[in-house]
């Protein structure tokens, strides 16, 4: 049996927390009844996550206790509610590497950015690439 995972963000929203629990709670019912296990809620509001940790018939969801979480190639600080980029695996793996243009390319590649933000300094480096090879930089 295969073991796969589906990323679903946003599920849901509401405007109250028992509203959230209850939407949460009946899409986890309705997707169960699918064979479709959903775990790994997060919030950034105590008192949703302390609803899902009470609940009895709700032992799927889990509250992660985490104040970081990533969400398609982002970092969600959801105490504070921001995104951002964690770079120090890239930047680190930079140091390690001769300053060729594959591997620049190759960094380049690693950077996974669904939500664009940061393509304005996607393009530079590919701008910068192009030019360097027409250029014939070795």
């Amino acid at each position: 049996m295969l073991n796969e995972s589906l990323y679903v963000d946003p599920f849901f929203g509401s405007s109250t927390v028992e509203e959230a629990f209850k939407l949460s709670s009946g899409a986890v019912l309705i997707l169960k009844e699918a064979s479709m296990n959903m775990r790994k809620f997060d919030t950034n509001s105590e008192e949703l996550k302390n609803l899902w940790r009470n609940s009895n018939s709700l032992t799927e969801i889990n509250a992660n206790s985490d104040s970081y979480l990533k969400v398609l190639g982002l970092v969600w600080n959801n105490s504070d509610d921001t995104v951002g980029l964690d770079l120090r695996s890239l930047l680190s793996s930079l140091n390690n590497k001769e300053c060729t243009k594959r591997n620049v390319l190759h960094t380049a590649a690693k950077l996974f950015d669904p939500s664009g933000f940061v393509s304005p300094f996607l393009i530079r480096i590919k701008c910068l690439l192009q030019e360097s090879w027409q250029l014939g930089v070795g």
